[in-house]
């Protein structure tokens, strides 16, 4: 194996050859650090597949999702970064985009783009897969009885629905303790819940249009929603991108056009307010 030589500026701008061609890019690479981490280990095979993500990326998305210097976009609009990690992990993993499909499908059933914008920061963290419904997995500290640990009202056994009235959740993400269906990431839960006093760790599953907000205390690591599904007790983390169903996945349903216009106006809504 030889060392390959290659230039950082000041910019984080990176010039090198590799295997006698030339490549050029910045910090918007959806796999800049990855590239970058490639490079220092000489590992060329890697970095050639990792810098030509955008063929990759076109034929996975089925051409609902193009990459443009780098920046993933729908219909000439850039995306969240979540999305970016998202679709290459999942590729990785070897599943189809039609779980990503379904997800944007939900979200943009979400009233609130406030609500969607706090849900990127909540799905940053670790062990929280999207399911092939478009939903996304999440976790939850109950006590002894499967009562919710606040009000020891809600029944949490496994594969019951908890769901309030949304208008009954508190929106306001400066609010740290409020009112609302509350789940959370895996730590955030395991800090919560107290195996001592024989508390039960869950699995649920919550709809992206159910989502309410995401308050700032504990990192974003609780988020409150209208509706959840109890799935199952937890055991071990979850560690795919995508959690599937016994039942098998069908082949990718078409969206037409009217929803793809629908979608690219609620992604321009949230750049807008994320800028």
């Amino acid at each position: 194996m030889y060392k390959v030589n290659y230039i950082i500026s000041n910019k984080g701008v990176v010039n090198c050859v590799v295997s006698g061609q030339t490549y050029t890019f910045g910090k918007n690479h959806p796999n800049y650090d990855k590239l970058i981490g490639y490079l220092e280990d000489s590992n060329v095979e890697y970095f050639e597949a990792a810098y030509d993500v955008e063929s990759a990326i076109d034929h996975f998305c089925e051409g609902y999702i193009d990459v443009k210097n780098g920046t993933l976009q729908w219909d000439g609009i850039d995306m969240p970064e979540l999305f970016t990690d998202r679709i290459l992990k999942m590729k990785q993993e070897g599943f189809n985009f039609q779980p990503m499909l379904e997800f944007l499908n939900n979200m943009n059933e979400n009233p609130s783009d406030h609500a969607i914008v706090e849900l990127f920061d909540f799905m940053q963290h670790e062990h929280l897969p999207i399911t092939d419904d478009g939903h996304f997995l999440a976790y939850k500290a109950v006590d002894k009885n499967f009562k919710d640990k606040w009000s020891g009202s809600f029944d949490n056994s496994v594969g019951s629905t908890v769901e309030v009235d949304r208008t009954n959740v508190d929106d306001n993400r400066n609010n740290g303790c409020s009112h609302g269906l509350h789940v959370g990431s895996l730590n955030y839960v395991k800090d919560y819940g107290d195996d001592n006093n024989g508390d039960q760790f869950l699995i649920v599953k919550v709809n992206p249009m159910d989502v309410v907000s995401v308050p700032h205390d504990a990192k974003y690591q609780k988020l409150r929603c209208c509706r959840y599904e109890v799935v199952s007790l937890f055991t071990d983390p979850l560690k795919d991108s995508v959690e599937m169903s016994e039942k098998p996945l069908q082949e990718t349903t078409r969206y037409g056009n009217a929803w793809k216009e629908d979608v690219r106006q609620r992604i321009e809504s949230l750049m807008t307010l994320m800028s």
